[in-house]
């Protein structure tokens, strides 16, 4: 059972993540980011259930200090807490991207363009189709 003084301190915790990827974005330090990440990660540790920590942490996962593997485990996760979190699912499509698994990315971006709302990554996602689509092979398999 989550206490209350867990719920807050994970919210804490959270805050000064948020506070860390701000300083990384704005010093363009790594340094910054892996601070963000473990204190994403104490949150996390103190609230299993914290989708937006995990949502987070899997974008500087993939974006900021390339580990697209881990993000994609972290957006999973946020989804599979949240599933109204659509960013999580456009996020996972930019990692598979990276990953090079097209076929996954594209399934990803299909979904979000038919359940986000953002019309910057609506129309990232569709270009994203256009252009992946040449790169998948008729063996590969997605789930949409």
């Amino acid at each position: 059972m989550l206490t209350v003084w867990r719920w807050l301190y994970a919210r804490w915790y959270y805050l000064w993540g948020t506070m860390y990827r701000y300083w990384g974005h704005r010093n363009g330090d790594t340094a910054e980011y892996l601070r963000a990440i473990d204190n994403f990660t104490y949150a996390i540790a103190l609230d299993p259930r914290f989708a937006q920590a995990y949502l987070d942490r899997g974008i500087l996962y993939w974006r900021e200090v390339d580990h697209p593997r881990r993000a994609i485990l972290d957006l999973d996760q946020a989804e599979n807490l949240n599933p109204t979190l659509a960013e999580a699912r456009f996020n996972r499509g930019v990692a598979y991207q990276q990953l090079g698994e097209y076929a996954n990315a594209i399934a990803d971006f299909d979904w979000y363009l038919q359940h986000g709302t953002h019309p910057d990554w609506c129309e990232y996602a569709e270009k994203m189709i256009v252009e992946l689509v040449e790169w998948v092979t008729p063996e590969e398999t997605y789930e949409s």
